[in-house]
């Protein structure tokens, strides 16, 4: 069996994989998450409602309506990991834009929530990820016991 932070790694490459093709077809994605079953532990990929993602609402909108469909599922003992993909701009310290990146906010039922960026660049004909992936202390939005503010 895998450990709590082998699978937290196999959803953080599958969201970067997903994105980087989303932005290579695109250049921008709207969120989405990956969740892996609590059962086998198989990963599904879930996109925002068409309703949501259609109608242009803010990345904030999706952001929330994702989360509380992963929480309500967790609550039924579907997931055990989840990974939540956002694309980002970067801001210096004087607020201006640095660069393009991909965020992905991870949890797990039985780990701490971590937080990774990979800030990339859209080439003519390819996305060029970042050797310097950022991670840091996540906050939880799904696996919680009271519902977090939005």
């Amino acid at each position: 069996m895998s450990s709590p932070r082998d699978e937290m790694n196999a959803l953080l490459n599958g969201a970067i994989d997903v994105a980087t093709d989303l932005l290579a077809e695109h250049s921008e994605f709207a969120p989405f998450a990956m969740a892996m079953a609590s059962e086998d532990g198989e990963i599904f990929h879930i996109e925002p409602d068409e309703d949501e993602a259609d109608d242009g609402a803010s990345d904030e909108v999706i952001l929330a309506a994702l989360y509380g469909g992963l929480r309500e599922s967790v609550g039924e003992g579907r997931w055990r990991a989840i990974a939540v993909c956002a694309d980002v701009t970067l801001e210096g310290d004087d607020g201006e834009p640095i660069t393009s990146a991909i965020l992905v906010r991870l949890e797990h039922e039985g780990e701490a929530p971590v937080s990774c960026t990979v800030p990339y660049e859209i080439g003519e004909e390819t996305v060029e990820l970042s050797d310097e992936l950022l991670a840091e202390p996540g906050e939880a939005h799904v696996f919680v016991t009271e519902t977090p503010p939005n």
